[in-house]
């Protein structure tokens, strides 16, 4: 749903698209949420300043503070416009829901196999880490732990 959600904005890049993800996350229950510089700074974005250009273009509405990876720096509200509203929404989470696919994202896309790989890699680890099941996961650990 959420990778269906960001493939559908046609981003022209997988640096846009991994912000997009987060902000996505973020700002799913109402339309609005907090994203710090140290979180633009953990995508390890080859260009941040041009994929949040990118999202500005689209209609996302940040202040340039996204920029500040200090960790005491206040964290910078993001309004993602096509979220705000009444049901139907595009992603429809639950406070629990957006906590656990947050985590979720975060974790995957900190694993050490592709953490430090280019943007399109690890978008595309995300994209198969959400489309494993459950056995094949473990299977996979067994095998390599």
């Amino acid at each position: 749903m959420l990778l269906d959600y960001v493939g559908s904005l046609q981003l022209p890049g997988p640096d846009a698209q991994l912000l997009a993800v987060v902000m996505a996350i973020r700002a799913a229950r109402r339309g609005v949420g907090n994203v710090t510089g140290q979180d633009l700074a953990a995508l390890r974005l080859s260009d941040p300043r041009e994929a949040v250009h990118v999202l500005r273009e689209l209609g996302r509405q940040m202040g340039d503070a996204i920029f500040d990876s200090d960790p005491a720096a206040p964290p910078v509200s993001v309004t993602v416009p096509d979220l705000v509203g009444e049901a139907p929404r595009p992603l429809p989470f639950g406070k629990t829901r957006r906590s656990r696919v947050s985590g979720w994202t975060i974790r995957t896309l900190s694993a050490k196999p592709v953490k430090k790989l280019p943007s399109a890699a690890r978008l595309a680890g995300l994209f198969v880490a959400a489309h494993a099941t459950s056995n094949a996961s473990r299977r996979a650990s067994a095998r390599h732990p």
